[in-house]
């Protein structure tokens, strides 16, 4: 897939969209993206565009697939998370040993889903691992086809987890059908995500399906290069951001309208409806302009051959925070002006705020990030903030 066809699937995207809504009216109850749904994306090679060209992926830019995922989100919140996490996994594709990659991703229908947090304990054994472990929010269990877990490697004494430390945790990748889900998405936002808990009992992983985050990449181009959970944090953004958008277009259409029941003018005229809906405006294109600063400051430089420090780690996360706490206040003040019309379930100011409430919630987003920065700037001797996960100290 060319870039002239990432930038289609995106125009193509766009039309899409009043179909995908139409679709997610009853993403609340399933709990899960209609098969309808995950066909039409998988289709449209949104689960493809970061994996590399050798196995049929388009290896598109960040910004294109970041442009993806709001587009997405815009549509539907539920819509956008799994597109998200299925989309940027595919990463994994260059990161993997080739073998590994071959086998996981070389299935151009491949989606994958899991959690990074380390909840598993991994034993070595001859040619890999044995795995046991449960881990929680693991989004888009429902359509996956492979998962994967983080987990700490055991010692090999006595099977107990090793210290913290370089090389103590593996991410490892499962194939669904060794894989329990087990049925605890019951949230009040993104609740179409399928972000149920699943685990493995003493599950043989091949040290091929297996690696960490600070590696050094199987595919040496520069995708591949860039700051794995940095840009993790960026593309999670972006689900807010679509969000953002959908609340500002949901309040418009409801203020044309809406009069209450001291006046007869529709809330459109009022100018603190006005000022309100500005400063949203104002604040969501902020945070846009914020994140995709960042992402491009940091692709140009990875693609000039230089590798990112860990300031190019931090500015990704702290820039995905800024634009997705923008997106949420935002959207918490037009569902405020919008007075007692956006507490209906009917009203997508409702969904919204649900959806980017729950969105923000991700540790990658969370405004401790702000406080992790301020340490660093006041007493720069201290441990880095969570940025320092897959900062890579060679090259």
């Amino acid at each position: 897939m060319t870039t002239t066809q990432t930038i289609d699937v995106l125009e193509e995207l766009r039309l899409l969209t009043p179909r995908l809504r139409a679709e997610a009216v009853d993403l609340d109850a399933a709990r899960a993206l209609p098969s309808t749904i995950i066909d039409e994306l998988r289709d449209h090679g949104v689960f493809r565009l970061l994996a590399p060209r050798e196995l049929g992926g388009a290896e598109t830019e960040p910004l294109t697939f970041l442009q993806v995922v709001e587009e997405t989100a815009y549509a539907d919140g539920s819509v956008g998370w799994c597109t998200m996490i299925g989309g940027c996994y595919s990463t994994f594709a260059g990161l993997l040993p080739p073998e590994g990659a071959r086998e996981i991703f070389g299935h151009e229908r491949t989606i994958s889903a899991g959690a990074f947090r380390p909840s598993g304990v991994a034993r070595p054994v001859d040619g890999g691992f044995q795995v046991s472990g449960r881990w929680r929010l693991g989004s888009g269990s429902s359509h996956a086809d492979w998962f994967l877990g983080g987990c700490v490697i055991a010692d090999d004494a006595d099977g107990a987890p090793s210290p913290a430390g370089p090389g103590a945790a593996r991410l490892m990748f499962f194939p669904a059908s060794a894989v329990e889900v087990i049925d605890t998405w019951d949230a009040t936002g993104l609740r179409g995500t399928a972000s149920h808990d699943y685990s493995v009992g003493d599950l043989f992983v091949p040290a091929h399906h297996a690696m960490w985050f600070s590696d050094r990449p199987a595919v040496e181009r520069a995708l591949y290069r860039m700051p794995v959970v940095g840009l993790f944090a960026a593309y999670v953004a972006a689900v807010p951001l679509g969000i953002g958008r959908h609340a500002l277009e949901a309040f418009r259409a409801l203020a044309a309208d809406k009069t209450s029941g001291t006046s007869l003018a529709p809330l459109a005229s009022k100018p603190l409806a006005q000022a309100h809906l500005g400063r949203a405006e104002t604040v969501i294109a902020a945070g846009r302009t914020m994140l995709v600063h960042a992402v491009e400051l940091v692709w140009e430089k990875v693609r000039s051959g230089q590798r990112p420090t860990l300031a190019d780690h931090r500015s990704l996360w702290v820039a995905a925070t800024y634009a997705a706490q923008a997106a949420l206040e935002a959207t918490e003040s037009l569902y405020a002006t919008a007075g007692s019309s956006s507490v209906y379930a009917s009203c997508p100011l409702d969904r919204c705020l649900r959806d980017v409430r729950t969105a923000v919630q991700h540790v990658v987003l969370q405004e401790a990030n702000y406080e992790h920065l301020g340490r660093e700037l006041l007493t720069p001797a201290d441990v880095p903030g969570p940025w320092i996960m897959d900062y890579r100290t060679a090259s």
